[in-house]
Protein backbone atom coordinates (compact mmCIF):
# COMPACT_ATOMS: atom_id res chain seq x y z
CA UNK A 1 0.00 0.00 0.00
CA UNK A 2 1.45 3.40 -0.93
CA UNK A 3 2.27 5.82 1.87
CA UNK A 4 -0.47 8.28 2.84
CA UNK A 5 -0.20 11.18 5.21
CA UNK A 6 -1.36 10.20 8.75
CA UNK A 7 -4.82 11.41 9.73
CA UNK A 8 -4.86 10.31 13.39
CA UNK A 9 -2.34 9.79 16.19
CA UNK A 10 -1.12 6.24 16.64
CA UNK A 11 -2.10 5.85 20.30
CA UNK A 12 -4.27 7.27 23.07
CA UNK A 13 -2.32 5.64 25.91
CA UNK A 14 0.29 6.86 28.38
CA UNK A 15 1.87 4.73 31.13
CA UNK A 16 3.36 6.09 34.35
CA UNK A 17 4.99 4.04 37.09
CA UNK A 18 4.03 5.05 40.62
CA UNK A 19 6.12 2.83 42.90
CA UNK A 20 5.02 -0.73 42.20
CA UNK A 21 1.85 0.43 40.41
CA UNK A 22 1.41 1.46 36.78
CA UNK A 23 -1.13 4.18 36.02
CA UNK A 24 -2.27 4.37 32.41
CA UNK A 25 -4.04 7.37 30.93
CA UNK A 26 -6.56 6.34 28.29
CA UNK A 27 -7.99 9.21 26.28
CA UNK A 28 -11.67 8.45 25.79
CA UNK A 29 -12.69 11.51 23.77
CA UNK A 30 -11.69 14.95 22.54
CA UNK A 31 -14.77 17.13 22.85
CA UNK A 32 -15.86 20.50 21.53
CA UNK A 33 -15.84 23.18 24.21
CA UNK A 34 -16.67 26.87 24.23
CA UNK A 35 -15.87 30.10 26.03
CA UNK A 36 -19.42 30.26 27.31
CA UNK A 37 -18.68 27.36 29.66
CA UNK A 38 -17.00 29.87 32.00
CA UNK A 39 -19.88 31.60 33.72
CA UNK A 40 -18.36 34.28 35.96
CA UNK A 41 -15.54 35.88 33.93
CA UNK A 42 -16.11 38.36 31.14
CA UNK A 43 -15.59 37.12 27.60
CA UNK A 44 -12.58 39.35 26.96
CA UNK A 45 -10.72 37.89 29.95
CA UNK A 46 -11.52 34.33 28.94
CA UNK A 47 -10.46 34.88 25.33
CA UNK A 48 -7.24 36.61 26.39
CA UNK A 49 -6.26 33.68 28.61
CA UNK A 50 -7.11 31.24 25.84
CA UNK A 51 -5.12 33.21 23.25
CA UNK A 52 -2.10 33.32 25.58
CA UNK A 53 -2.22 29.50 25.83
CA UNK A 54 -1.71 29.18 22.04
CA UNK A 55 -4.48 26.61 21.84
CA UNK A 56 -6.73 26.38 18.78
CA UNK A 57 -10.04 28.21 18.75
CA UNK A 58 -12.76 27.21 19.53
CA UNK A 59 -11.41 25.35 22.58
CA UNK A 60 -11.50 21.58 22.88
CA UNK A 61 -11.83 19.52 26.05
CA UNK A 62 -9.86 16.33 26.66
CA UNK A 63 -11.62 13.42 28.39
CA UNK A 64 -9.26 10.95 30.08
CA UNK A 65 -9.79 7.76 32.07
CA UNK A 66 -7.16 6.21 34.35
CA UNK A 67 -6.30 2.53 34.76
CA UNK A 68 -4.39 1.58 37.91
CA UNK A 69 -2.56 -1.76 37.76
CA UNK A 70 -1.47 -2.70 41.28
CA UNK A 71 0.09 -6.00 40.19
CA UNK A 72 -2.84 -7.83 41.78
CA UNK A 73 -5.80 -5.88 40.39
CA UNK A 74 -6.73 -3.63 37.51
CA UNK A 75 -8.79 -0.69 38.73
CA UNK A 76 -10.40 1.70 36.25
CA UNK A 77 -11.04 5.24 37.50
CA UNK A 78 -14.00 6.51 35.46
CA UNK A 79 -15.27 5.03 32.22
CA UNK A 80 -15.79 7.89 29.77
CA UNK A 81 -18.86 8.38 27.63
CA UNK A 82 -19.49 4.79 26.54
CA UNK A 83 -23.07 3.88 25.69
CA UNK A 84 -24.33 7.43 26.21
CA UNK A 85 -22.97 8.55 22.82
CA UNK A 86 -22.85 7.20 19.30
CA UNK A 87 -19.72 6.81 17.22
CA UNK A 88 -18.10 10.11 18.23
CA UNK A 89 -15.52 9.79 20.98
CA UNK A 90 -15.69 6.92 23.47
CA UNK A 91 -12.31 5.31 22.73
CA UNK A 92 -11.87 3.57 26.11
CA UNK A 93 -12.45 0.13 24.61
CA UNK A 94 -9.89 0.74 21.88
CA UNK A 95 -7.34 1.83 24.46
CA UNK A 96 -7.86 -1.28 26.55
CA UNK A 97 -7.65 -3.45 23.45
CA UNK A 98 -4.33 -1.86 22.52
CA UNK A 99 -3.07 -3.03 25.92
CA UNK A 100 -4.38 -6.55 25.26
CA UNK A 101 -7.26 -6.11 27.71
CA UNK A 102 -11.03 -6.38 27.51
CA UNK A 103 -13.70 -4.98 29.82
CA UNK A 104 -13.82 -8.42 31.46
CA UNK A 105 -10.21 -7.93 32.63
CA UNK A 106 -11.16 -5.00 34.88
CA UNK A 107 -11.50 -6.03 38.54
CA UNK A 108 -12.95 -2.81 39.95
CA UNK A 109 -14.32 0.46 38.63
CA UNK A 110 -14.13 3.58 40.79
CA UNK A 111 -16.10 6.67 39.87
CA UNK A 112 -15.00 10.18 40.78
CA UNK A 113 -18.56 11.45 40.26
CA UNK A 114 -21.70 10.67 38.30
CA UNK A 115 -21.63 13.03 35.33
CA UNK A 116 -22.33 11.37 31.95
CA UNK A 117 -18.76 11.63 30.65
CA UNK A 118 -17.47 9.68 33.66
CA UNK A 119 -20.02 6.89 34.07
CA UNK A 120 -21.36 6.39 30.52
CA UNK A 121 -18.84 3.65 29.81
CA UNK A 122 -20.45 1.46 32.46
CA UNK A 123 -23.11 0.46 29.91
CA UNK A 124 -23.17 -0.54 26.27
CA UNK A 125 -25.54 0.78 23.63
CA UNK A 126 -28.28 -1.60 24.81
CA UNK A 127 -27.96 -0.52 28.47
CA UNK A 128 -26.25 -3.76 29.48
CA UNK A 129 -23.42 -3.55 32.04
CA UNK A 130 -20.13 -3.21 30.19
CA UNK A 131 -18.09 -4.57 33.12
CA UNK A 132 -20.18 -7.51 34.34
CA UNK A 133 -17.38 -8.98 36.49
CA UNK A 134 -16.31 -5.72 38.15
CA UNK A 135 -17.48 -4.19 41.39
CA UNK A 136 -18.38 -0.54 40.83
CA UNK A 137 -17.48 1.85 43.62
CA UNK A 138 -19.11 5.28 43.85
CA UNK A 139 -18.68 7.97 46.53
CA UNK A 140 -21.65 7.58 48.88
CA UNK A 141 -22.77 11.18 48.50
CA UNK A 142 -22.89 10.81 44.73
CA UNK A 143 -25.15 7.77 44.94
CA UNK A 144 -27.43 9.52 47.40
CA UNK A 145 -27.70 12.70 45.31
CA UNK A 146 -28.10 11.23 41.83
CA UNK A 147 -30.48 8.45 42.88
CA UNK A 148 -32.67 10.98 44.69
CA UNK A 149 -35.35 13.34 43.45
CA UNK A 150 -34.54 15.90 40.78
CA UNK A 151 -34.59 19.39 42.34
CA UNK A 152 -37.67 21.40 41.39
CA UNK A 153 -35.55 24.27 40.07
CA UNK A 154 -33.16 22.02 38.09
CA UNK A 155 -32.00 23.26 34.70
CA UNK A 156 -32.52 21.15 31.61
CA UNK A 157 -28.82 20.21 31.73
CA UNK A 158 -29.11 19.03 35.33
CA UNK A 159 -32.29 17.07 34.56
CA UNK A 160 -30.46 15.30 31.72
CA UNK A 161 -27.58 14.50 34.08
CA UNK A 162 -30.02 12.94 36.54
CA UNK A 163 -31.63 10.92 33.75
CA UNK A 164 -28.29 9.54 32.57
CA UNK A 165 -27.00 8.80 36.08
CA UNK A 166 -30.14 6.94 37.06
CA UNK A 167 -30.16 5.05 33.76
CA UNK A 168 -26.61 3.81 34.35
CA UNK A 169 -27.04 3.10 38.07
CA UNK A 170 -30.20 1.12 37.39
CA UNK A 171 -28.44 -0.98 34.74
CA UNK A 172 -25.50 -1.70 37.06
CA UNK A 173 -27.39 -1.90 40.36
CA UNK A 174 -26.24 -5.43 41.22
CA UNK A 175 -22.58 -4.40 41.24
CA UNK A 176 -22.81 -0.92 42.80
CA UNK A 177 -20.96 -0.29 46.06
CA UNK A 178 -20.86 2.96 48.06
CA UNK A 179 -17.51 4.39 49.14
CA UNK A 180 -18.15 5.30 52.76
CA UNK A 181 -14.59 5.97 53.92
CA UNK A 182 -11.59 7.80 52.47
CA UNK A 183 -9.24 4.86 53.15
CA UNK A 184 -10.51 2.85 50.21
CA UNK A 185 -7.78 0.18 49.94
CA UNK A 186 -4.01 -0.08 50.44
CA UNK A 187 -2.46 2.37 47.99
CA UNK A 188 -5.67 4.23 47.05
CA UNK A 189 -7.23 6.96 49.21
CA UNK A 190 -10.28 9.05 48.36
CA UNK A 191 -9.61 12.80 48.27
CA UNK A 192 -12.86 14.79 48.69
CA UNK A 193 -13.28 17.63 46.17
CA UNK A 194 -16.89 18.77 46.62
CA UNK A 195 -18.51 21.46 44.54
CA UNK A 196 -18.37 20.22 40.99
CA UNK A 197 -20.90 17.68 42.24
CA UNK A 198 -21.93 17.08 45.87
CA UNK A 199 -19.41 14.28 46.55
CA UNK A 200 -16.99 14.82 43.66
CA UNK A 201 -13.81 12.95 44.60
CA UNK A 202 -10.22 12.51 43.58
CA UNK A 203 -8.05 9.51 44.38
CA UNK A 204 -4.48 9.53 45.67
CA UNK A 205 -2.42 6.62 44.34
CA UNK A 206 0.55 5.72 46.58
CA UNK A 207 3.16 3.00 46.33
CA UNK A 208 6.73 2.61 47.54
CA UNK A 209 7.07 6.26 48.55
CA UNK A 210 5.67 7.70 45.32
CA UNK A 211 2.26 9.25 44.75
CA UNK A 212 -0.08 10.64 42.11
CA UNK A 213 -3.26 12.55 42.94
CA UNK A 214 -5.93 11.90 40.32
CA UNK A 215 -7.94 15.09 40.73
CA UNK A 216 -10.91 14.30 38.48
CA UNK A 217 -12.72 17.44 37.20
CA UNK A 218 -10.74 19.97 39.20
CA UNK A 219 -10.48 21.87 35.89
CA UNK A 220 -12.29 21.61 32.56
CA UNK A 221 -10.54 24.38 30.61
CA UNK A 222 -7.02 24.24 32.09
CA UNK A 223 -5.81 27.29 30.17
CA UNK A 224 -8.45 29.32 32.04
CA UNK A 225 -8.79 27.64 35.44
CA UNK A 226 -5.11 27.27 36.36
CA UNK A 227 -4.35 30.99 36.06
CA UNK A 228 -7.85 31.84 37.32
CA UNK A 229 -8.87 29.15 39.84
CA UNK A 230 -11.85 31.35 40.72
CA UNK A 231 -13.40 30.64 37.31
CA UNK A 232 -16.77 28.86 37.46
CA UNK A 233 -17.66 26.17 34.94
CA UNK A 234 -21.32 25.85 34.04
CA UNK A 235 -21.31 22.13 34.97
CA UNK A 236 -20.63 22.83 38.67
CA UNK A 237 -23.42 22.00 41.11
CA UNK A 238 -22.00 24.48 43.66
CA UNK A 239 -19.55 26.80 41.86
CA UNK A 240 -18.25 28.58 44.96
CA UNK A 241 -17.55 25.28 46.74
CA UNK A 242 -15.82 24.03 43.58
CA UNK A 243 -13.57 27.12 43.65
CA UNK A 244 -12.67 26.48 47.29
CA UNK A 245 -11.81 22.85 46.52
CA UNK A 246 -9.71 23.87 43.50
CA UNK A 247 -7.81 26.59 45.35
CA UNK A 248 -7.09 24.31 48.32
CA UNK A 249 -5.84 21.48 46.10
CA UNK A 250 -3.67 23.79 43.96
CA UNK A 251 -2.11 25.33 47.06
CA UNK A 252 -1.40 21.89 48.54
CA UNK A 253 0.23 20.31 45.50
CA UNK A 254 2.12 23.49 44.56
CA UNK A 255 3.70 23.40 48.02
CA UNK A 256 4.33 19.64 48.09
CA UNK A 257 5.37 19.09 44.48
CA UNK A 258 3.08 16.07 44.20
CA UNK A 259 2.14 14.96 40.70
CA UNK A 260 -1.51 15.38 39.78
CA UNK A 261 -3.66 14.01 36.97
CA UNK A 262 -6.92 15.39 35.64
CA UNK A 263 -9.69 13.95 33.54
CA UNK A 264 -9.91 17.15 31.48
CA UNK A 265 -6.26 18.19 31.46
CA UNK A 266 -4.65 17.85 28.03
CA UNK A 267 -3.62 14.24 27.38
CA UNK A 268 -1.98 12.52 29.16
CA UNK A 269 -3.23 14.86 31.86
CA UNK A 270 -0.32 14.41 34.28
CA UNK A 271 2.01 17.06 35.68
CA UNK A 272 2.89 19.51 38.42
CA UNK A 273 1.15 22.67 39.62
CA UNK A 274 3.23 25.73 40.48
CA UNK A 275 2.20 29.11 41.86
CA UNK A 276 2.25 31.93 39.30
CA UNK A 277 1.27 35.36 40.65
CA UNK A 278 -2.30 35.25 41.90
CA UNK A 279 -2.92 31.96 40.07
CA UNK A 280 -1.11 28.82 39.02
CA UNK A 281 0.56 27.13 36.05
CA UNK A 282 0.47 23.49 35.00
CA UNK A 283 3.82 21.90 34.10
CA UNK A 284 3.22 18.74 32.03
CA UNK A 285 4.96 15.52 32.98
CA UNK A 286 7.89 14.83 30.64
CA UNK A 287 7.15 11.89 28.36
CA UNK A 288 9.53 8.92 28.49
CA UNK A 289 9.66 5.83 26.26
CA UNK A 290 10.13 3.70 29.37
CA UNK A 291 7.58 3.05 32.12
Amino acid sequence: MPYEQPQTQSTNLHHLRVGDFVVTTIQDAYLQGGFGLISNLDEATVQALHTASRRPTPPKITLNCYLVDTGDERILIDTGLGGLVGDEGARLGAGLAEMGLTFADIDRVMLTHAHPDHLGGLIDGDDNPAFPQAEIFVPAGELEFWRGAVPDDASEMLRNQFTNAQRVFDACAANLRAIETDAFMPGITRYPLPGHTPDHSGYRIESDGESLLIAADIVHLPQIQFPRPDAHIMFDTDPEQAVRSRQALFAEVAASGELIAGHHIDFPGIGHVVADGAGYRFLPHVWSPFV
